[in-house]
This record gives C-alpha cells, structure tokens and sequence, in this order.
C-alpha cells in the first residue's frame, strides 16, 4: 500500500542506489589517470634531459674550448701519435713482377718459304709438336748431293779392298814387291777415310733436313706468331733473321722480388710466401722461395729472389704485377710508428716527442724494419711517448707547445638520441593501448 501524506507535508526524495556499471567505471579509472601521469613525467624528463645535453652542455664544452685555445695562444699546435707495441712483426709485403717458368722466340736454322704453319697464339703445344714447315731446296739438293757421294765413297772402298786382298796373294807368291804392297793396302785406308766423310756429311745434310720442321723446345703455350704461308726465313745471329713464334710455359710462373737488406735475414729459399694480383682481389695464390740472386744489387741494396707459385689452371700470366707477402718471425716486441714523424738528416735518426708538461724533446732513435707507412724502432722510444707527425724544422728543445687534436662527436649525444627515440617509441606504444 502507499503511505498517505497530509497536505502541506513535504516530501523526502532517498538517494537511489549505485548500480554494479557505475562502480566498475570508477575503479578502472584511476589506474588510466595514473599511467598518462607517468607517461608525461617521463616525457617531461627525457625533454628536460634533452634540453641540457643538447643546448647547455654544448655551450659549456665550447666555453671549456675556447678557454683552452685562450690558455694555448702563442704556443705552437702540433699533432702527436702514440706508436703502435705488436708481439710480432706485420707481414712484410713488396711488389714483384710475375715471370714465366721458360719462355723463349723460336727462329729457323735453314734458309727457306714457309710452307704451312699449324699452330696459332693461345695455343698449347707439346714437346717437340711440329710448329711450322719450311721448304728448302737448297737443304734438299744438299741431302742428295751427300747421298751420291757416300755411294761413290763405299764405292771407291770396295775397289780399293778387293785391290788390297789381290795385291796381298801377289806378294805371297813373290810376284810383286813390298813397296807396291804397301802403296795398295794406303790406298785402302784413304778410301775408307773418304767414305766416313761421306757419311759424315750425309748425317749433317739429314740434321739440315730435320730442321725444316720447326718443333716446340717445351710444352708452353703460343703467344706470338710472326709469319704466314710464303715468308722468307734465314738462319743466323738473333739480330738478323726473323723470329717465327715465341713460347712461353706459366706452370708455374715466377715472382721477382728485391727484398731490402734490413730484411733478408728472415726471407730464404724454402720459405712460404702468398702472392696476390689485383685482378684477383679475394684470392691468394700459394708459393715458396725457390732461389736468390746470391749477391745485393749495389745500387738499391737489395737482394732479388724468385717465388715459384703452381699455375695449373692458367689464371696467372707472365707480365702480370704482383704483391707477395712474408710472414716474419719477431721473438721481442716491436715499437712502430709512421714513417712522417722520422727525422732523419745530418744529426742522425730523431723523433720528437712531447711530454707531460706539453714541452718538446729530440730523441735519437735506432731504426728498424721498414714496413712501408710504419718503421720500426729498436731504442730510444718509449711505448707511451707522444712523438710528434710531421715535425717542423722550427721545433726546438723544451720548447711549449699545444696538442691538437681532432674533434669528435660526443658519446653523451648519441646516448641522449637513442634515450629520446626509445621514449618516443614507448609512448606512442602506450597511446596505441589506449
């Protein structure tokens, strides 16, 4: 039943309950009130960091410089390195020029027409592969000249034998004399001797013949070829007849090194070596030490050897330039530093070096090795010395100077963008979620 009201009576209104939708609402809305609170403290402090680093630090670094470069006015700026400590020694590398194993132009040892040639440049020939023929009548009658003549000759011998056998019963029977005897049984010796001339002389006239087929000395390969059907070629002096092929054979081929003095110790023949060619930039090639000159070349001091490398697939050509590589034994520790901070002149062989107080001094050094844009120094050099590049003339002992330096770009920023970019990305995952 509903309650009565008297008139005039107010009416009192109670508060509805709260419904299970409305309270659910209230608790999850704190927490996302909380994380974008978070999220824009940390933004707030990544931008503030941001903002030092990249504006104040800056100015206070410049200032800290310039303070410096005021302090430093009127010093001498010089640029120092430190040298390099190896417990070996770097690979000593030097150039070398790639030669065949034999290599050698063919001429004619008969007057002649070439009649046909059957080998062209590129091609591989076998020992003693016929190369060329060349037709020479004048060889030819030779041959048939000597012939006739060896036949003459036995001819002549038989005579005078079957006269030395006749003479011989002759004297038996007293029909003639000695002196006759001996006259005939002469006879037979001269013609025995004119007959092995003969021979003789036939032999060389084949020999002659056999030279009318130009033949390969060694297997090679043709590299060049300098006649055609109907050439005349001569025999004679290299400078005056005409070169028919030359031959070349790169299995293996040969690397001519000059190795300094200061360094031939370390290098003899057996010792390994690797030799690289620009045209191959990712390959080495394996060789060994074959041979040495024996003696220095008095003008450059140094010594040539010869590398033997395998060449079975034909991919190194003689002419070709080269680099060959040596490992070297070191058994101390090697100081190193670029050959421009060498002072070398009437005073001998110095370094200048600046110390803890950033004053000059003039160190005499001994050389060691020279390994093309470092030297080595055996004394005189201390492995945390300063030593000055490219020293100038006006530098002097005890003398103040400023180390410059090049700049470089701070940690701090590169840390500082990669904060900024990780906070970036962090909070543009959060806005996604939500």
């Amino acid at each position: 039943m509903s309650e009565n009201h008297e008139p005039g009576t107010p009416t009192v209104t109670k508060p509805m309950t709260e419904g299970p939708e409305k309270q659910r609402s209230g608790r999850t809305w704190r927490p996302h009130f909380m994380r974008k609170t978070l999220i824009a403290i940390t933004a707030l402090i990544a931008i503030g960091v941001g903002v030092y680093f990249l504006a104040i630090y800056p100015r206070i670094q410049n200032n800290q410089e310039l303070n410096a470069a005021a302090a430093a006015a009127g010093k001498r700026a010089v640029t120092v390195v430190e040298p390099t400590q190896t417990s070996s020694a770097p690979d000593l590398v030097l150039p070398g020029n790639m030669q065949a194993n034999q290599q050698t132009s063919i001429y004619a040892r008969v007057d002649g027409y070439i009649a046909r040639w059957y080998t062209d440049i590129g091609a591989h020939v076998a020992p003693g592969q016929v190369l060329a023929d060349i037709d020479a009548p004048q060889i030819d009658a030779n041959l048939r000249m000597a012939q006739a003549q060896l036949e003459l000759a036995e001819a002549n011998l038989k005579l005078a034998q079957t006269n030395s056998v006749r003479s011989q019963q002759l004297f038996q029977n007293h029909v003639i004399a000695q002196q006759e005897l001996d006259t005939v049984l002469a006879t037979e010796q001269v013609q025995k001797a004119t007959r092995d001339n003969a021979a003789a002389a036939l032999k060389s006239a084949q020999d002659n013949k056999a030279f009318e087929q130009i033949r390969a000395p060694f297997a090679g390969t043709i590299t060049a070829r300098f006649i055609d059907v109907g050439s005349l070629v001569t025999s004679g002096s290299v400078t005056t007849v005409h070169t028919l092929f030359d031959l070349v054979q790169s299995d293996p081929v040969r690397v001519l090194v000059h190795v300094p003095q200061a360094d031939i110790s370390s290098v003899r023949p057996g010792t390994p070596a690797t030799v690289t060619v620009d045209e191959y930039p990712n390959e080495t090639f394996a060789g060994k030490i074959a041979r040495d000159a024996g003696a220095f070349d008095p003008t450059s001091r140094t010594l040539l050897l010869e590398i033997d490398v395998p060449n079975p697939d034909g991919r190194l050509f003689a002419g070709m330039y080269a680099h060959a590589r040596f490992s070297l034994p070191s058994p101390t520790a090697a100081l190193l530093i670029p050959d421009n901070a060498i002072l070398i002149d009437a005073k001998g062989q110095r370094i200048v070096v600046v110390d803890s107080s950033n004053q000059i001094h003039i160190k005499p050094v001994k050389l060691g090795r020279d390994f093309g844009t470092k030297t080595e120094i055996l004394s005189g050099l201390d492995p945390h010395d300063r030593v000055v590049q490219n020293p100038a003339d006006d530098l002097h002992e005890g003398m103040p100077v400023s180390i410059q330096s090049t700049p470089k770009a701070s940690p701090l920023v590169s840390s500082l963008a990669t904060v900024l970019r990780n906070e970036t990305i962090d909070i543009g995952r959060s806005s996604q979620l939500r």
